[in-house]
């Protein structure tokens, strides 16, 4: 289950970068923990709610959220204060892109921002996909 299936709501992850199989990493803003629970409280009870959003983050790294995060965001000229955080929480960690569906509101942006099928479709994530699909039919042993 992914976040965009537990919400249909835009959230940002950046992603950082070399993509090898080995360093393949997920990453997203401590922020987005309590802004998942926020919207599935409103349809569901609280554990239900609280599981969702420890679930929808499993395997991410989450990006601490600081006060320099929160100055970097405030002081950006993009319209939204939650997208600023997203994207200075990937400034701090280096990240390659922004991977969301909201790419209007990071317009024009310090590093490229990419849809979820946008950077499916890089060169380097369709190799690690072949990477890893002949890794598994090897059983490893290339």
């Amino acid at each position: 289950m992914s976040i965009r299936d537990l919400l249909g709501h835009n959230l940002n992850f950046p992603a950082t970068s070399p993509i090898t199989p080995a360093a393949l990493e997920g990453w997203t803003s401590a922020l987005t923990v309590p802004v998942l629970y926020f919207f599935r409280r409103r349809v569901f009870p609280e554990t239900q709610a609280c599981a969702d959003a420890q679930t929808a983050i499993r395997g991410f790294q989450l990006v601490p959220l600081t006060a320099a995060i929160l100055d970097t965001a405030a002081a950006s000229p993009l319209p939204d204060f939650e997208d600023n955080i997203q994207l200075a929480s990937a400034h701090t960690i280096q990240a390659a892109y922004l991977i969301t569906r909201n790419l209007k509101d990071f317009q024009p942006a310090s590093l490229p921002v990419l849809t979820p099928e946008d950077w499916l479709a890089l060169d380097a994530v369709t190799t690690l996909y072949r990477d890893s699909l002949a890794s598994a039919t090897t059983g490893g042993q290339d």
